[in-house]
């Protein structure tokens, strides 16, 4: 009996303590294992671990791989940021300088356009035509249009009778100028899939001799904003001068128009070499254009009707004329932009006797009198002042000296009358 009764306290106090274990697990089980368990009953507490270890891993990736992109938006954006030079290939000094020259027409108060002819015949205008052949990285102006216009970099536009239209309608294309004036060209593919193809013409085959002329638009400005008087050239158009089959006057092609801020860009890479003395003085052909060392005559100016100077003045006499007459007025306006420096006040508005030129020129006779009397009296010797006070002239002593003898006369005559 008493057996029985170990046996059962035995039996009670293990279920007491498997209870009491089981209580103490549960209350130590984690909320997160435990949301786990729920969630994926299957997975066990060393999956959970691993789970956990990746999702570490994975954190720690994405962070670095988010400064490294941090890293790169600074990096491109210091890159953006305006810096001396351009990918372009211009400073900031030019860019300026190029916004100030496409500045709008509307701002200037005062503006005259003419269009002129720029002779290469002229030695002046030499350095546009010469070398006809490139030689030592040299070549001459129309040589550098037809390059960059059959690469397609520099847009052309028709030469329309009275007027220059710069828009896509009027741009004409290699072909058609090539075409028109018989200039020999090769086509070939281009690299671009579906883009057109390269035009290319040979050195040879570049009519550089027959253009002996350009027309230039030129616009006199006076620029309020800078407070500077310039002539600024628009556009320009290369001429062609060829004769016939069997000879004759050379008869003037013009072949297209050129905007000169677009020209501009390839006249900053080319030297020319200027006439006179001094043929190492080199410098662009853009600053030839911008420092006005050309020469050219007057054939237009801007006006409602369009006509040229040779239509409103036939007469060649006339046209030479009038030609001077613009050209003069045109450089002589900025004398009359500009307040003078006041000038002294005149004689008579001091309350001063106007001098006649009589009286200068008694002034003028004085002066010189005294410079001889000074030269002269160098060389004579120096004498007392009591002495050269007292001394008589010359004359002085003639004088004395007649006088005396007409006093004897007359004594001598009144004697001989007393006597008869």
């Amino acid at each position: 009996m008493q057996t029985k009764r170990i046996i059962t306290w035995a039996v009670a106090a293990l279920l007491l303590a498997c209870t009491a274990e089981a209580q103490v697990s549960v209350r130590r089980t984690p909320k997160k294992e435990s949301k786990t368990e729920v969630k994926a009953p299957g997975k066990s507490k060393q999956g959970a671990a691993e789970k956990k270890a990746s999702t570490t891993t994975a954190s720690s990736g994405s962070s670095a791989n988010n400064t490294t992109v941090a890293k790169k938006t600074t990096a491109t954006k210091r890159t953006q940021q305006p810096s001396a030079v351009s990918a372009s290939g211009k400073t900031l000094r030019q860019q300026a300088f190029d916004a100030y020259q496409k500045d709008v027409v509307e701002e200037t108060p005062w503006q005259h356009i003419v269009y002129r002819e720029l002779d290469l015949n002229k030695d002046v205008n030499a350095s546009l035509y010469f070398p006809a052949e490139p030689q030592d990285g040299m070549t001459n102006l129309f040589r550098v249009i037809i390059d960059a216009f059959s690469k397609g970099e520099l847009p052309a536009y028709e030469y329309l009778d009275g007027r220059e239209v710069f828009s896509e309608k009027y741009r004409v294309k290699q072909q058609d100028i090539f075409d028109k004036f018989q200039i020999y060209y090769q086509v070939k593919p281009s690299a671009q899939r579906g883009g057109q193809g390269i035009y290319e013409v040979d050195e040879s085959d570049v009519p550089s001799t027959e253009v002996k002329s350009y027309y230039i638009k030129e616009r006199w400005e006076f620029d309020q904003k800078h407070s500077k008087y310039q002539a600024r050239i628009l556009c320009i158009c290369p001429v062609l001068h060829r004769s016939g089959d069997f000879g004759g006057d050379a008869v003037k092609y013009p072949m297209f128009w050129l905007n000169y801020e677009d020209l501009r860009p390839f006249l900053r890479d080319h030297m020319i070499v200027s006439q006179g003395m001094n043929t190492a003085a080199r410098y662009t052909m853009e600053e030839f254009f911008t420092l006005g060392q050309y020469e050219g005559t007057i054939y237009k100016e801007q006006d409602l009707r369009g006509l040229t100077l040779s239509q409103l003045y036939p007469s060649p006499e006339e046209l030479s004329l009038k030609q001077q007459e613009l050209d003069e007025e045109l450089r002589a306006f900025e004398d009359s932009i500009w307040v003078k420096d006041p000038q002294p006040a005149d004689d008579k508005k001091s309350g001063k006797k106007s001098r006649t030129e009589a009286e200068q020129a008694n002034d003028a006779a004085g002066a010189a009198s005294t410079a001889s009397e000074t030269t002269n009296s160098e060389n004579v010797p120096k004498v007392d002042a009591g002495t050269k006070k007292n001394r008589r002239t010359k004359k002085e002593v003639d004088l004395n000296a007649a006088a005396i003898e007409k006093e004897k006369k007359a004594t001598t005559n009144r004697s001989v009358r007393r006597r008869r």
